[in-house]
């Protein structure tokens, strides 16, 4: 038993950890990796929150701390669930910014662009338009993997048109600032012009966006 434990601890010392040590240096999950914990915080105050929605105590119970949270919770329930709704609610949306910026850094591209160009991507195929207003229904766990899929789309996107000169270089006189905001003038058209056709395509073809197929 003992040299087969033995063989067992040489085989994944060996083989697996060296595997998982390169797959976990990997970029595309590095990044994933930072754009949860990005959103982590946000999570847990939002999960946080839910306590005091719905307080762990039974509606018959007697005890008058209970009656009156009870209470409270019922009758203002409507804005304390504000603050879930704009953080876990919105997960998603931190995830795809997070993912965004932490990617960016490993094309020596501006974090805070990049994560908006990634926030604007998964909105294009994650926020449908229902009667004059968009909908939030997939801003919650249901989008993830969308988040994750659209803000790796939009960073290449950007790293690879950079990575070519296709972008609107200015004089050196123009200030850093003006001149980023004009560079990224082309990606986020590459970005719009790309996946707002195909999602409208698709729900032309469907009946469902981008996100509701890839949720199936």
């Amino acid at each position: 038993m003992s040299a087969l434990y033995d063989k067992m601890v040489n085989v994944i010392e060996q083989k697996v950890t060296p595997i998982a040590g390169k797959i976990g240096q990997q970029k595309y999950v590095t990044s994933i990796r930072d754009g949860f914990i990005a959103a982590l915080p946000f999570m847990i105050v939002g999960s946080f929150m839910l306590v005091f929605i719905f307080p762990p105590f039974s509606p018959d119970s007697t005890w008058g701390f209970a009656q009156n949270w009870l209470s409270f919770s019922e009758t203002y329930r409507e804005q304390l669930m504000l603050p879930f709704n704009l953080s876990m609610g919105i997960m998603t949306v931190f995830i795809a910014v997070g993912i965004g910026s932490s990617l960016a850094t490993h094309h020596n591209l501006d974090p805070v662009t990049t994560g908006l160009l990634s926030l604007m991507a998964f909105l294009l195929v994650a926020a449908p338009l229902q009667d004059g207003s968009i909908s939030m229904q997939y801003f919650s766990g249901q989008g993830i993997f969308t988040a994750i899929i659209s803000a790796i789309y939009a960073t290449e996107v950007y790293a690879f048109l950079k990575r070519n000169n296709v972008t609107i270089k200015l004089p050196p006189e123009v200030p850093t600032g003006v001149a980023r905001s004009f560079e990224i003038l082309i990606p986020v058209m590459a970005i719009i012009l790309t996946l707002h056709p195909l999602n409208l395509f698709i729900e032309a073809k469907t009946g469902m966006i981008i996100l509701r197929q890839l949720c199936l």
